[in-house]
């Protein structure tokens, strides 16, 4: 089993496919983060890039609640006992749900990459709290269609990711 020890690992361990995603389902909390790798806008991908969303609550977007054909992942702490958050994939509307299930100051947050390319990011996060239920993130004008999209769940506590889900994997 592997800690996260900084977000920068997500990028410089070859992205979900090698580093992030070999993370436990209640992977131990992320020491320090440096800055300069934890800000999405400050990386530099060559011929990809980060897509980063902020979720909207799914009653006010007009976008459906996810379906039982959602692939999802939760993102859990102690063992198994605190469920954080919940998020799905939709790979018929290219949309991700994200869900905030604890009252607990934490940031749930969805990252995923195509199957196999460390260059493209997609970042959904979901900063209206636990009362908000269900948000999404549209990527329909952004992802391509026909690749596999591995996803992980992750608690962040200010800048500080805390704890990842395992990887789940859908098919676009």
């Amino acid at each position: 089993m592997r800690a996260l020890t900084s977000a920068g690992a997500f990028v410089a361990a070859g992205a979900l496919t090698l580093g992030l995603m070999a993370a436990p389902a209640c992977a131990a909390p992320a020491t320090t983060a440096s800055t300069a790798s934890t800000s999405p806008a400050r990386a530099q991908l060559a011929g990809g890039g980060w897509h980063i969303k902020n979720a909207k609550n799914v009653a006010d977007s007009g976008v459906p609640k996810p379906s039982n054909t959602v692939v999802c992942q939760w993102v859990v702490s102690g063992g198994g006992v605190n469920t954080h958050g919940e998020v799905c994939f939709d790979p018929d509307g290219d949309t991700f749900y994200v869900k905030d299930m604890m009252a607990d100051g934490m940031t749930i947050t969805m990252r995923a990459l195509y199957g196999g390319n460390t260059q493209t990011i997609f970042e959904c996060r979901d900063g209206e709290g636990s009362a908000a239920g269900w948000t999404a993130c549209d990527f329909s004008r952004e992802m391509k269609e026909g690749r596999s999209i591995n996803f992980v769940a992750m608690a962040w506590k200010g800048n500080t990711p805390k704890y990842v889900s395992q990887t789940a994997t859908a098919q676009n």
